[in-house]
This record gives structure tokens, C-alpha cells and sequence, in this order.
């Protein structure tokens, strides 16, 4: 099988955040999707089980997606990709708002943010599927939005190991 045709496949770069009691958690996802348009939409997210964010979501039920823009450095997508929550404060000159939800909401290179609560799970070997109900949603900037292809071929960013479309 040539693994490389998952590169194809149409993706965006995410930051997602969430936050238990004191502890904040947030990373960088590539499989953020729109499940249906109703009133209170629907989105699906997909994190790696091994990630801080994916333990500290299942505590909390609640999560935020900020979609980058093109503009996005590597400097925060390493900071947000690369890097774990639990031995590194992400916030740390990072621009942010905090959601209604009370949860940091990145607003740096960010065209737009998503609240939501987390109302299935769904296991998938490695990953967790997440099933979110949206709370709210907010554009922030007028600028195209960061893909996946954009970051590989123009930004020259690598995939984590971690990530949903990591190939060997």
C-alpha cells in the first residue's frame, strides 16, 4: 500500500485546547470535519490517544479548534505540534482569549474559532474520534486558512508521529 495517497486527501491545521480543573492541553490536529449544519452543528476532531489533549478532553468533555491561517509560523505550529502539554506551558507568549466555555481559545494566525462540547467517543485503534456539538463559533481574520499541502509544501512542516495522517 502507498501511504502517500493519504496526502491527498484534503486537510486544514488545527490548534485545539482544552483545560481540566488547572491543567491546560492543546495541540495541533489536521482532521477537523463538519458533520451537519443544524442549529447546534456538528464537528468531528480526531486526536491521538497517546496526547495530553486526548486524556485531558475525556476529563473535561469540552474543547476549543482554532483554524490557522496561512500566515501561521512554525514557531507555534512546533509549539503546539511538537511538544507536550504535560511538561511545557503552551500558553506562554502565545495570544489567546479565553471561550465562554473558560477554556483558552488561540487567536494568534487563527481565522476562526469553534466551542464545543464533546458528545460521543468513538475508539479507533491509536486515535480517538471525537463527536462535538458546537457552542460557538467566531471568524477573526479575512485570510486563507492553513492546509494540510500548504504546510507541507510551502511552510516545509514535517508530520509528529502522532498525527492522524502520519505515514511511514
Amino acid at each position: 500500500m502507498n501511504k502517500n495517497a493519504f496526502f491527498n486527501l484534503s486537510y486544514g491545521l488545527y490548534i485545539i485546547t482544552t483545560k481540566y480543573e488547572e491543567h491546560f492541553a492543546g495541540c495541533i490536529v489536521n482532521t477537523v470535519v463538519q458533520a451537519t449544519p443544524e442549529e447546534k452543528p456538528k464537528l468531528v476532531v480526531i486526536v491521538n490517544k497517546e496526547n495530553d489533549t486526548n486524556i485531558t478532553m475525556k476529563k473535561t468533555k469540552k474543547v476549543n479548534i482554532s483554524v490557522l491561517s496561512n500566515e501561521a509560523d512554525m514557531m507555534l505550529i512546533g509549539k503546539f505540534g511538537f511538544r507536550s502539554s504535560r511538561e511545557f506551558n503552551k500558553l506562554d507568549n502565545t495570544e489567546y482569549i479565553l471561550g465562554k466555555n473558560n477554556i483558552p481559545i488561540i487567536t494568534q494566525n487563527v481565522v476562526s474559532y469553534f466551542e464545543a462540547n464533546i458528545i460521543n467517543e468513538i475508539d479507533c485503534s491509536t486515535h480517538t474520534i471525537f463527536l462535538l456539538e458546537v457552542e460557538e463559533a467566531e471568524n477573526l481574520l479575512d485570510k486563507p486558512v492553513m492546509t494540510y499541502e500548504y504546510y507541507h509544501k510551502v511552510v516545509k512542516g514535517k508530520t509528529p508521529p502522532k498525527a492522524s495522517s502520519f505515514s511511514i
